[in-house]
């Protein structure tokens, strides 16, 4: 018998990486590892109110709490959380608005939705807005509304359609309360104020702070893919610029305690 090959060609293995279907097999993977949970449905048609068919990625659920999940891989997007100040809180809250399924009390006792807000745990961070930059250089935006106005139209959808296949012999009452959670899956790197406040705890133990933050910018992964630096991939790109200044920063605390002028600094010269 023939044996199967192992190797993958180059063109197909590019293909498979480009595409989102693997970090969604991933992603449910993850899901069903969790105990108590389990995919209710993969690639979930759904048609907008125009007409068209779209599918919903995953439905995951623990039998009260259904999450409708998009998942989002990318390798260039950064996202930007805005959270204005003003009297407006954007920080952890509990508060959910979101669509849950219950039995009417009448002589029916159908199934029907309703909006209402809940709390939800853990308590999670709100944003009014999102900016999504394709580039490390920003010039390349959007606004992530386009992504989650989707998904929120597909959880509505399949709210909508879970009354309608209830079925006594396989589900719960209808009584139960079933609450229906939209979700965004992404694997973009998460960048926040976290350096903020380690340089401030480090600055009160006394510790000198670099003023240079590297962030976690898609130059950094894929410069070493063709075994190139980052400076040497995307020369103006950001991330070069931070490893720039992180390099004049080092150079200059070095001269304050070598008196080492900067230019003069040639650690190879010798070995010629």
């Amino acid at each position: 018998m023939a044996k199967a090959k192992t190797n993958v060609p180059p063109a197909a293995l590019a293909a498979l990486q480009s595409s989102g279907f693997p970090f969604q097999t991933a992603v449910a993977h993850v899901i069903r590892a969790v105990r108590g949970w389990s995919v209710h449905a993969s690639e979930y048609p759904w048609r907008t109110s125009a007409g068209d068919y779209q599918f919903l990625d995953l439905v995951a659920t623990n039998h009260n709490l259904f999450l409708t999940v998009e998942c989002k891989k990318t390798r260039k997007e950064i996202l930007t959380f805005l959270r204005p100040l003003g009297h407006s809180h954007t920080g952890k809250l509990e508060e959910f608005r979101c669509l849950r399924s219950g039995q009417l009390r009448d002589s029916t006792g159908r199934p029907e939705l309703f909006c209402e807000e809940w709390a939800l745990y853990p308590p999670s961070t709100s944003s009014e807005f999102c900016v999504v930059s394709t580039s490390d250089s920003g010039r390349d935006q959007r606004l992530l509304e386009k992504d989650a106005g989707l998904v929120v139209r597909a959880t509505d959808a399949f709210a909508h359609d879970f009354p309608k296949r209830f079925r006594p012999d396989r589900d719960g009452s209808p009584s139960d309360t079933r609450l229906f959670v939209p979700v965004i899956v992404t694997n973009a790197p998460i960048q926040g104020s976290r350096h903020i406040h380690a340089q401030e705890a480090a600055r009160d133990l006394g510790f000198m702070i670099c003023p240079v933050v590297l962030f976690h910018r898609a130059a950094v992964y894929d410069s070493p893919l063709p075994g190139l630096g980052v400076q040497e991939y995307e020369p103006e790109g950001k991330a070069a610029q931070e490893i720039t200044q992180l390099y004049k920063f080092t150079t200059e605390l070095l001269h304050n305690h070598t008196g080492v002028q900067n230019d003069k600094t040639k650690p190879f010269a010798s070995r010629a």
